[in-house]
């Protein structure tokens, strides 16, 4: 049995007339005959009852009309899918994001807008941290992600600037810097400092301590963490200071002032990033999108 037949017998069946049939398929009725002859034959049963002027179904060509037509409806449907897939009309994409990134201006809008835009292409999010998602892109568990300061020169992972967020002293409304519009670096020698990790984004940790050095400044550094959430609980308790992205302005602790830094040029780049020689049409078609709204780079400045 042969798709072929299948289409040829759903025709018969539902014309129940091999001349009508055969005019429909543009099939010669005596080609069509033997079709459905050798279907007989290969299944060992009839499906048709000649008549003198037509066919009718068998009982076993009833069911065999049912099973048909459900099995071409599936196959109609899979080929529409997978031609969706090829124009990255569908299919699914598995994407990792660093959760501040969630209150920029450009992830929000894009992932709405791509939604409204390809409904049928499936979006995975997993929140994690911008070199872990640069590890996952690189294995091929991640077809992308939006992160920050994605590393300089990789082989594998290439990306492309959403925006450019300043960054904030964060600050317990406790503290007299919270009355300020903004702060300097040469005042903040005598605070204490709550820290992050280097290894959580080694490019963004060494540009602010060189700044800070710059400045002359001496910090202290009283502890360290990973997460931007666990600095602002820590300053709201009181235990010192730390500077943040900007966007978290957006969700600021009740008992912290975010204040901006005048003598500060440190910029944190929001990238979105993929592997250089996987680009499926979904994610193409991403791509694009973010291009069209990410911000323009400044003249003379970095892309």
């Amino acid at each position: 049995m042969n798709l072929r037949q299948i289409r040829y017998f759903v025709a018969v069946a539902q014309t129940e007339n091999f001349r009508r049939a055969s005019q429909l398929l543009h099939v010669a009725q005596p080609a069509l005959s033997r079709q459905m002859t050798a279907l007989e034959d290969e299944l060992g049963v009839e499906l048709f009852i000649r008549l003198p002027r037509g066919v009718r179904l068998s009982n076993a060509g009833q069911v065999m009309l049912q099973r048909c037509q459900t099995l071409l409806d599936n196959l109609d449907g899979i080929i529409e899918e997978v031609r969706g897939v090829g124009r990255g009309l569908a299919g699914h994409l598995k994407l990792g994001f660093i959760e501040v990134a969630a209150l920029s201006e450009i992830m929000p809008a894009s992932m709405r807008t791509f939604g409204e835009k390809v409904p049928d292409v499936q979006l995975e999010l997993h929140s994690m941290a911008s070199l872990t998602q640069i590890e996952e892109i690189r294995a091929r568990r991640l077809d992308g992600g939006f992160l920050y300061n994605p590393p300089r020169g990789d082989a594998d992972v290439v990306s492309i600037r959403l925006e450019r967020h300043p960054v904030f002293l964060a600050v317990p409304n406790v503290s007299p810097l919270s009355q300020r519009q903004s702060v300097s670096l040469g005042e903040l020698e005598r605070e204490k400092f709550i820290w992050f990790h280097r290894a959580a984004s080694p490019q963004y940790h060494d540009q602010l301590a060189e700044a800070i050095r710059a400045a002359g400044v001496k910090y202290n550094v009283i502890h360290h963490s990973e997460s931007e959430a666990v600095m602002l609980a820590l300053v709201r308790m009181g235990l010192g200071i730390a500077f943040v992205n900007a966007r978290q302005a957006r969700r600021r602790p009740d008992g912290v002032m975010l204040i901006p830094v005048e003598d500060l040029p440190v910029l944190i780049d929001l990238h979105f990033a993929w592997r250089v020689d996987e680009i499926s049409p979904a994610l193409r078609r991403l791509i694009a999108l973010l291009e069209t709204l990410a911000e323009l780079p400044e003249p003379g400045g970095p892309a």
